[in-house]
């Protein structure tokens, strides 16, 4: 004679689950639901306060890019006609701050470009291309803090300047 194996149907079967573990169970799940939530919504926020600042410092790097190239036609008109450029100064004017947060500004002449940075991070670097034909740029870095700063044009070493 064969035993018989009496088959249970285990999903109907609650004998075993008391109200506490299934409590538990859901209070953990629950919690675990909330953290995942809560880490999402921050990283999201970091996130768009890196794009608020990249495209601030795209907006600014855009405008200096403008600037020399405004100062470097000025020159180079002024060379082709025969003239003496005397004195060419502009006004920066650059926040304190963008997104709360402190930055610099890098002026490179090799590769031509304004560039951008913030927590020295790359998800806040931004390069800026500029051209020039009759000057060069000094390479320089600032800092903000202060927001005003003058890009000048130095007659005897035909460079730009960054005071």
């Amino acid at each position: 004679m064969t035993p018989r194996i009496a088959s249970r149907n285990l999903v109907l079967d609650d004998r075993a689950v008391s109200l506490s573990v299934g409590f538990i169970l859901t209070l953990t799940i629950t919690v675990i639901a909330t953290i995942v939530l809560i880490n999402s919504f921050y990283a999201l926020m970091d996130r768009a306060e890196h794009t608020v600042m990249r495209d601030e410092f795209e907006i600014h790097g855009n405008d200096i890019s403008l600037q020399i190239s405004n100062i470097d036609t000025a020159v180079q008109l002024t060379n082709n006609t025969g003239g003496k450029v005397e004195n060419i100064a502009y006004q920066l004017t650059l926040p304190d701050t963008i997104a709360n947060k402190e930055y610099s500004v890098e002026f490179s002449d090799h590769p031509k470009e304004i560039i951008f940075e913030s927590e020295e991070r790359e998800e806040t670097r931004v390069s800026v291309s500029y051209t020039t034909r009759e000057v060069s740029i000094k390479p320089t870095k600032i800092y903000s803090g202060s927001s005003d700063f003058i890009l000048h044009y130095n007659t005897t070493s035909n460079m730009l300047e960054i005071c």
